[in-house]
């Protein structure tokens, strides 16, 4: 959409204040900038191939295809009408919360990949907890775009940074009886040549994504980072993507 006229993509972007169905979907795929294309379309490029290799890897390649359809589809409007729970005179438009939806996909798939390839597990375990500390350290990089004089705020993000401790401290202790078996594993997979650098690469682009998407500062030349719809997106893809499995499993599928 990007070769269109500069008047119909601003047309088509999601206006709070005058939402339609029509641009809650379109909104997600116009940009305005090239450099907000571009960061978008790069970030997009990196994390697909990336959750590909961990489901190929693990064995789930049809479970890579129902992630990313769905949060292709689907999440477009779902986020576009989230915004709307904080009320402002705003617009939304741009793919990153569609591509932090995929990104949300990845603690899911690298606990999937790290319990096939290395028996290092149990998913269940593994997932939340990756996913949990990922929140501490969205958490800790919010705080620091905050107004500080705003105390309310900063009240509630410590104690969201405190909830998420003590949450992966619970996941933490549960996989403490398998401390042992789990480094044992962590060593031997470091000759799986291949397998090994996959996991360290994902895990890098993991963490270094959310560095992106949750930057200090969250202004721009043309506005401000949308960090709200960056963390709903992130959430809605793991909670999402755990959900379906878990109840898949549950019936033995």
């Amino acid at each position: 959409m990007y070769r269109l006229p500069h008047a119909v993509r601003e047309s088509l972007v999601f206006d709070y204040t005058d939402p339609t169905v029509a641009t809650a979907f379109t909104s997600s795929f116009v940009h305005l900038e090239l450099g907000h294309l571009l960061t978008n379309v790069f970030l997009y490029f990196v994390v697909v191939p990336t959750l590909y290799l961990l489901g190929v890897a693990g064995g789930n390649r049809r479970r890579f295809y129902i992630f990313v359809s769905t949060v292709l589809v689907a999440f477009p409007p779902v986020l576009s009408y989230l915004n709307l729970a904080i009320i402002r005179s705003s617009v939304t438009l741009g793919a990153s919360g569609v591509v932090m939806g995929l990104v949300g996909c990845l603690p899911l798939t690298l606990a999937d990949y790290l319990e096939s390839r290395f028996g290092i597990g149990p998913v269940r375990t593994f997932a939340p907890m990756l996913f949990l500390t990922s929140l501490g350290l969205v958490s800790v990089l919010s705080v620091q775009s905050v107004v500080p004089e705003n105390s309310t705020v900063l009240f509630m993000t410590a104690g969201l940074v405190l909830a998420v401790f003590l949450a992966v401290l619970l996941y933490a202790i549960s996989a403490y009886e398998q401390a042992d078996d789990i480094l044992s594993k962590l060593r031997s997979s470091a000759d799986a040549t291949g397998y090994f650098e996959l996991s360290v690469a994902a895990v890098f682009l993991f963490v270094t994504v959310l560095f992106v998407a949750f930057p200090v500062d969250p202004t721009t030349e043309s506005g401000v980072v949308n960090l709200y719809e960056h963390f709903v997106g992130y959430s809605l893809g793991f909670i999402a993507s755990f959900t379906t499995v878990e109840v898949l499993n549950q019936f033995g599928r």
